[in-house]
C-alpha cells in the first residue's frame, strides 16, 4: 500500500473493531450516530479499562488524534485491554491495526497484547506480512461501508442483543 493510500484509508482502532463486529454499526458510527455513551456495556469497558492494572502507571498513548493504544509498555508492547473474550477476532484485528499503524509511522520491532483482565487471560499479537495484508484489505473495506449512502441491512447476530444500537436497528 502506497503512503498516499494509505494515509487516504487510515481509520481509528475503533473501526477496525467494529468492521469485524457489524458493518453496520461500522456506518452508523462513522456517520455520527454514537449510541455508545449510554450503553452499560461500554461503562463497564470503561469502568474495567480504569481499574485494571492499577498498579501500572497510565500510560496510554494517542496517535494522531486518531488511535488510542491503552497501555504503551517500555519494553515495546502494545496492549490493549478488553472486557470480554466474545469479539476476539475483532480485538485481535485492532491490536494487528495498532502495530501497523505504529510500523507506518516508523516505530517498528512492536509486539501486542489482548488482556482480558476479568478472564485473567493475555495473548500475545504479532505483525506478519499476512496480517499486513489483512489490515490493509480491512482499510478498503472500511472506506467501502462508509462510502454507503445508507447503512447496511441489519442482521440479526449474538451480539445485538448487548450492542448499544440494538434498539436503533430493532427497535
Amino acid at each position: 500500500m502506497t503512503e498516499s493510500e494509505f494515509e487516504a484509508l487510515k481509520v481509528g482502532g475503533t473501526e477496525v473493531n467494529y468492521f469485524m463486529v457489524c458493518r453496520r454499526k461500522l456506518w452508523l458510527y462513522t456517520h455520527r450516530l454514537d449510541l455508545e455513551r449510554s450503553s452499560e456495556q461500554v461503562s463497564l469497558g470503561a469502568l474495567l479499562h480504569e481499574t485494571a492494572y492499577c498498579r501500572l502507571p497510565k500510560r496510554e498513548l494517542l496517535v494522531d488524534s486518531l488511535i488510542k493504544v491503552d497501555i504503551m509498555e517500555s519494553s515495546g508492547k502494545v496492549v490493549e485491554v478488553k472486557y470480554s473474550q466474545k469479539m476476539e477476532e475483532a480485538a485481535r484485528l485492532q491490536v494487528i491495526y495498532y502495530l501497523y499503524y505504529l510500523k507506518r509511522k516508523g516505530v517498528s520491532e512492536l509486539v501486542g497484547e489482548l488482556r482480558f483482565p476479568r478472564q485473567r487471560r493475555r495473548e500475545e499479537v504479532v505483525l506478519t506480512e499476512e496480517n499486513e495484508g489483512k489490515i490493509e484489505t480491512t482499510l478498503r473495506k472500511i472506506k467501502e461501508v462508509k462510502d454507503l449512502l445508507s447503512p447496511p441491512k441489519a442482521e440479526w447476530g449474538a451480539i445485538c442483543r448487548r450492542c448499544a444500537y440494538s434498539e436503533f436497528c430493532w427497535g
